[in-house]
């Protein structure tokens, strides 16, 4: 409990700090003066997606996530603000937790000694990029994140749970980018909450339908497939394959290279998660879903890689006895920690993104470089762990065949030794 307490008050302090000196900076609660917004619309019937804010800046998310914002325009605006804040701060080490409640972690760690680790983790990985930008605009990325890892762990525990699937359904109701989770409990043959996770979302566009119709019919009449609606695809903000590809060919038509990209990432990226499922590394297998929904979706926004932030922690309890492992996680970390996105000097224009040096680029699609490099290495460990199985299963094979040999063999020799035996007797005769 004493430690507990202190990591816990560690914590705290390290949280209160970030959120302090976020309050300074540019558009600070910018993203949750629209969700307020979003909110109040669909209270007085105004037309949601008609609204413009700051910087051009619109309501993106689907529907029913406006719906859940109602309340949030009841607040007064510092009510509001200091309660997104602190629920922010508290789902962090909870995001932690979750993943170390996953297999195989949950058998090799007790609940105090997950609880720890996670606390110390979050003190560290509230600095990160993803992080501090999430509680700097008010965003809701980690609160998603936290009902889609909650879910994985009641799927986990039991496969028939009845409620399984169910947060992940609301997730995708609330913003797209979770629905690959349900993808992943496909593949994975649980179809009880695969199902389920389907039926919620669905669920989702319905309550909107039937209480909001206008915006309901406005936003899923295909619009929302267009990622332009959402922002600028070159800005340096946007890790996804889409704004990767587009900075890196200098041109905003990326579209027939960028569709079979991500269909090929997409494939890749939910056959490693389901293999890594399938063999008991639930972890690693949350940890390859989040980074391939997060490529292939046309906008990933840099707060967005929160729903990555726990692989991170999974990855640096996988690696605590590897000296190159634990390296590949520090240079992660310091380029979060760094914010090296935003180190890109960029000149005036609109499509300044798209005229960067070679050495420019690394820093730009920095997230994107890491998802890839993720999903390279988890697809050599997986072809290096199929070669060793198939030569096991070889050798074991020729040992099987050996052993049903062998009677054979004996009785053979047995059989030769008598031929001998009595050509002796006959050439010398007893006398």
């Amino acid at each position: 409990m004493r430690r507990t307490g202190w990591l816990a008050g560690g914590y705290v302090l390290s949280a209160t700090g970030c959120a302090l000196a976020t309050l300074r900076s540019r558009a600070a609660f910018g993203d949750l003066s629209i969700y307020a917004a979003g909110g109040a619309a669909v209270r007085h019937g105004t037309p949601l997606y008609q609204l413009r804010f700051a910087f051009g800046l619109r309501f993106t998310y689907p529907p029913f996530a406006a719906l859940l914002f109602a309340p949030l325009s009841w607040l007064p605006v510092t009510a509001g603000r200091v309660l997104v804040s602190a629920a922010t701060i508290l789902a962090l080490p909870v995001t932690s937790y979750l993943a170390l409640r996953l297999p195989p972690w949950s058998a090799r760690l007790s609940r105090d000694r997950a609880a720890h680790l996670a606390l110390a983790f979050s003190a560290a990985a509230i600095w990160l990029e993803p992080e501090r930008t999430n509680l700097k605009y008010g965003q809701i990325n980690v609160f998603l994140t936290a009902l889609v890892l909650l879910d994985l762990v009641w799927v986990e525990r039991d496969g028939n749970h009845r409620f399984g699937g169910a947060l992940i359904g609301i997730a995708a109701g609330i913003k797209l980018t979770p629905a690959l989770f349900a993808v992943y409990l496909l593949a994975t043959r649980r179809y009880r909450a695969a199902a389920t996770a389907a039926a919620t979302f669905a669920a989702t566009v319905a309550i909107a339908f039937a209480l909001v119709p206008g915006d309901a019919a406005r936003y899923w009449d295909l619009s929302f497939l267009d990622p332009a609606h959402v922002g600028r695809i070159q800005n340096v903000a946007n890790q996804s394959l889409l704004g990767a590809l587009a900075r890196v060919l200098g041109t905003l038509s990326v579209g027939p290279v960028w569709l079979p990209a991500a269909a090929a990432v997409g494939g890749a990226g939910i056959a490693l998660a389901a293999r890594a499922g399938r063999a008991g590394q639930a972890a690693q297998a949350f940890a390859l879903c989040a980074v391939t929904s997060l490529l292939i979706s046309p906008i990933s926004w840099s707060h967005h890689w929160v729903l990555a932030v726990p692989a991170l922690l999974v990855a640096l309890v996988a690696a605590w006895r590897s000296v190159a492992g634990l390296a590949a996680v520090a240079v992660i970390a310091v380029a979060g920690w760094a914010a090296v996105i935003w180190r890109v000097p960029l000149g005036g224009g609109h499509y300044a993104e798209l005229n960067l040096t070679p050495v420019q680029l690394i820093a730009a699609d920095a997230y994107v470089l890491v998802g890839l490099g993720v999903l390279v290495v988890a697809a050599s460990q997986a072809s290096t762990s199929a070669c060793h199985r198939a030569f096991s299963l070889a050798r074991a094979k020729q040992a099987s065949n050996e052993l049903r040999a062998s009677p054979a063999i004996v009785a053979s020799s047995k059989e030769k030794a008598a031929r001998t035996a009595a050509r002796l007797s006959s050439t010398y005769a007893p006398k």
